[in-house]
């Protein structure tokens, strides 16, 4: 019970009840013998579910006590609802705002009122708020506190979970409780497309954050005890953007997120939401797992960070470098196949050709490794890796998978991967390599 689901929710009602039910599918609970309707205290991955809705709207407000009726009754599960209420100067022009100014920044307010709402929602979570705060009286039976969280897994209303999801958090959790360099782990590969994943048991660690379906731990949020100041609750969103925000070099300080091969979430939500319609049929082309995975059977091992690091390497190291895209996906079917790009225009025009997302954020592109981005390309058993031109002078650098806790700003992460970046004013980032400096 240390390790409770929280569950983003504002005014999509059907939307929330697809992803509740889905979660009501696939939690443990309903794999445990246990006498029905009887509250149990152990560990239990998800349990309590904390579902905290923005706003008022009593549709949603109906699916949630519902639901909280079927899991309290069904599988012994408590469900907390949180309300929250958003701040009035999102909602309503201040006076000290002219109107023109005010509606030029109507896209914003969306996305500022959800990094509001999350902040607010798992400081309640491992502050212990959600249930001193809880009456009693909501749910179908007295409950026993549960105990204060020590990692949080994080849904929205409009993200399906695949069968295995719970499992494979449950497989990862002491990962991230004992790895000081791992931030997160998520359910989520942003390349994810059916014809771009295989292998349903294969986890990589990535530089870059990918949302939809994460766990954190409360060392991460309230920050670990030798870099106390790191704690994401200290100065939390303060724009919006809550994601592009964990993405940051000072905020994310090189570490890294466990992620599949192949999602374990699926986004399908397309109406009312924060993000664009373009952004939205881009991850409705992720595939979700259909493989019923036993991670807990699973040896993890290989994530270790110095393993997975000098496995990796070994791996890029010995595939075959080509020179274009079309020969890349020539020789893949037979070999791993490495093509190098020494800018963004290179790597946004082979992401294109490929089919995967070509977009970075603070020099890291979606899904990348030391700014090595795979694709299984047609879904085979070999990979084309788009490599900065770093890996092509085949020495590994030092602290190649060990970048944890240093001071890595995007100028100096892009010089020291070789790749050049124009700026609107013609600014040409070099090739010169430079340190780095611990926080």
């Amino acid at each position: 019970m240390d390790s409770p689901l929280l569950i983003i929710t504002c005014e999509r009602a059907e939307y929330l009840e697809r992803t509740l039910w889905k979660v009501f599918e696939c939690h443990p609970a309903q794999h445990l013998q246990m006498t029905p309707g009887k509250f149990r205290d152990e560990r239990a991955i998800g349990s309590p579910i904390i579902v905290s809705q923005d706003g008022g709207n009593q549709e949603v407000e109906a699916v949630i006590e519902a639901y909280r009726t079927l899991f309290e009754k069904e599988l012994g599960v408590p469900l907390y609802r949180m309300g929250h209420i958003p701040p009035k100067s999102l909602l309503e022009k201040p006076e000290d705002i002219d109107q023109w100014e005010w509606e030029d920044h109507a896209w914003e307010r969306p996305y500022k009122l959800l990094a509001v709402h999350y902040g607010w929602a798992i400081e309640q979570i491992f502050s212990g708020e959600v249930y001193t705060n809880d009456n009693q009286m909501d749910h179908n039976r007295k409950i026993p506190q549960p105990p204060m969280a020590k990692r949080v897994i994080i849904l929205e209303e409009d993200i399906e979970i695949a069968r295995d999801f719970f499992s494979y958090m449950n497989a990862t959790a002491d990962l991230l409780d004992t790895d000081s360099t791992l931030f997160a782990v998520s359910a989520f590969n942003d390349n994810g497309k059916e014809q771009l994943v295989a292998d349903p048991t294969r986890l990589l660690r990535s530089d870059f954050f990918p949302g939809l379906g994460w766990m954190m731990s409360r060392h991460v949020w309230d920050g670990p005890l030798h870099h106390p100041h790191a704690g994401l609750k200290r100065e939390w969103a303060p724009g919006g953007f809550w994601d592009d925000w964990i993405r940051e070099p000072n905020i994310r300080r090189g570490r890294q997120v466990i992620r599949p091969e192949i999602s374990r979430t699926f986004h399908f939500g397309n109406v009312k939401g924060a993000s664009s319609g373009e952004q939205t049929l881009k991850l409705s082309k992720i595939r979700l797992d259909s493989v019923d995975v036993d991670w807990d059977k699973l040896n993890l091992s290989y994530l270790e960070p110095s393993k997975f690091a000098e496995n990796y390497w070994n791996r890029v190291s010995r595939a075959r470098l080509v020179r274009s895209i079309e020969e890349a996906k020539s020789f893949v079917a037979h070999s791993d196949v490495k093509v190098t790009y020494s800018d963004w225009n290179q790597f946004k025009y082979t992401a294109q050709s490929l089919g995967i997302a070509e977009d970075e954020k603070a020099g890291v592109p979606r899904t990348a490794y030391e700014g090595i981005v795979e694709v299984r390309y047609g879904g085979g058993d070999f990979f084309i890796f788009l490599i900065p031109p770093y890996v092509d002078e085949g020495f590994k650098p030092a602290d190649f998978g060990q970048k944890a806790w240093m001071k890595i700003d995007k100028e100096t992460l892009l010089k020291n991967f070789g790749v050049s970046e124009k700026n609107d004013d013609g600014f040409l980032f070099g090739s010169d390599i430079t340190g780095s400096e611990n926080i």
